[in-house]
């Protein structure tokens, strides 16, 4: 059975497409035939890591202008994953990202429709992971891959304002939702990945990662349970894994 996870974050810069591309490798590594969407669409950044080798971006299917697998490029030779590694880009171009921010509701609900179509389209593919890297905060697109998954990963820091939101987020989108979801403390200053099971706002933390200046999303060799499967980082993403797995 395909399970489908959303990763998603009330504040943008909390690290959140690290740990989305990190966890969809540690999941082909492990042998699941896996697909890492970028719905991150007003800041792109999956596309800085990989070079798109397909002609459509997401954008264009949300738009109905293809199919999902029109949109997919099989990384797993160049990652050396057991399993299928499969990445859907996000369209960077300036252009693309105003044009989106003026889409009205009825095109936000249209894209809805199509997320639930091309979900079933990879679930047809025989893929046992989707995950979904999200807008950060409240907008159309990130309730969408919210709406569309079935369970969230919120990945969080220890400010004030990302605490607050994060309880909103909790309490008025994933619990409306009736999601499963579970905490990913990230960038801590403590100076210890946290196994010790525990909660907050009724939620799952499913690990402390400490805060590490060399982890960043500017390339391939970031990926470190690719490059350094022993680096403390790399342990917590194997960790999360595990723990999602579990949850199921």
């Amino acid at each position: 059975m395909t399970l489908t996870l959303a990763i998603h974050s009330s504040k943008g810069g909390t690290g959140k497409t690290s740990i989305a591309m990190n966890l969809a490798v540690a999941f082909a590594s492990a042998g699941k035939d896996t697909c890492l969407i970028d719905l991150d669409l007003r800041g792109p950044s999956l596309c800085s890591m990989f070079e798109p080798k397909k002609h459509f971006w997401i954008n264009d299917f949300l738009s109905g202008k293809c199919s999902m697998k029109d949109t997919l490029t099989d990384v797993s030779e160049e990652m050396n994953t057991n399993a299928h590694l499969y990445l859907s880009f996000s369209n960077p171009d300036i252009k693309e990202i105003r044009d989106l921010v003026s889409k009205d509701r009825d095109w936000q609900a249209s894209a809805l429709k199509a997320l639930i179509n091309g979900k079933r389209e990879l679930v047809e593919k025989d893929l046992d992971v989707i995950i979904f890297d999200t807008s950060p905060g409240v907008e159309y697109e990130s309730v969408n891959a919210v709406a569309a998954s079935d369970m969230v990963l919120i990945v969080h820091n220890e400010t004030n304002a990302c605490t607050s939101c994060t309880e909103q987020l909790i309490s008025g989108v994933y619990s409306l939702l009736d999601k499963k979801c579970g905490i990913i403390d990230n960038m801590s200053h403590q100076n210890y990945v946290d196994i010790v099971d525990r909660e907050r706002y009724g939620v799952p933390v499913l690990a402390t990662i400490p805060c590490m200046c060399e982890i960043a999303t500017r390339g391939k060799d970031e990926i470190l349970v690719h490059t350094d499967p022993d680096h403390l980082f790399s342990k917590s993403i194997l960790s999360i894994k595990d723990k999602i797995e579990s949850m199921k």
